[in-house]
């Protein structure tokens, strides 16, 4: 089956360095939320690394600022092609062609695959994931993972919107994230709600 075949490469992918720019199209506090940011991961031993924050809306980071980022991103998932497996590791409830590709469909994810500051969500959401042949060789092309309806984090805030769709291309030895869009609404007390969205892309270093 070629999704597993694909998984299993995945599990066997290494850590890998990329420059990261967020670029937000909509904010929820404009006058706190940076529309740009530019930071870079550095691979350490094939498993972990280091993050350095480049800029914030075309100037240098203040050092508290850098140590805020650094804090933030020293526990959380490195973005890449290595964790597909762990994101896509429960059974497909459906698998569907469309134009020479094959999309599959999870109604839930396991465990640890969507961790936010307000918990695993990952139980809410589901995802969607298309297979097509590029440069003769078959690719994990698009990962969608979403909120098929609300639901509660902790019993205090309502995820209204959850949306995050990925984009793959082949690398030297495999496939490397290249871009990322998001859209989320959170209905939150104490103004830490809201909605935003925004278009990342990465480029390898």
């Amino acid at each position: 089956m070629v999704l597993q075949q694909l998984l299993a490469d995945s599990a066997k992918a290494p850590v890998v360095g990329f420059e990261r720019t967020a670029r937000a199209e909509l904010r929820a506090n404009p006058g706190k939320e940076p529309e740009v940011v530019i930071d870079r991961f550095v691979p350490r031993d094939g498993a972990s690394g280091s993050w350095t924050l480049v800029s914030i809306d075309g100037r240098k980071p203040t050092a508290d600022e850098a140590e805020r980022h650094r804090k933030a991103n020293a526990d959380g998932p490195i973005p890449g092609f290595h964790r597909l497996y762990k994101v896509l590791g429960n059974t497909p409830a459906r698998r569907t062609e469309a134009v020479g590709r094959a999309v599959y469909l999870w109604n839930s994810l396991p465990p640890g695959a969507v961790v936010t500051p307000g918990g695993d969500i990952s139980g809410n959401l589901s995802a969607e994931a298309t297979i097509e042949e590029v440069g003769g060789k078959p690719l994990i092309s698009k990962v969608r993972i979403f909120a098929a309806a609300p639901f509660k984090i902790r019993g205090i805030a309502t995820m209204n919107q959850f949306d995050v769709t990925s984009q793959y291309r082949h690398g030297a030895t495999h496939p490397f994230l290249a871009a990322q869009t998001s859209a989320t609404d959170v209905k939150a007390p104490f103004g830490l709600g809201g909605k935003r969205k925004s278009n990342i892309s990465f480029r390898a270093t």
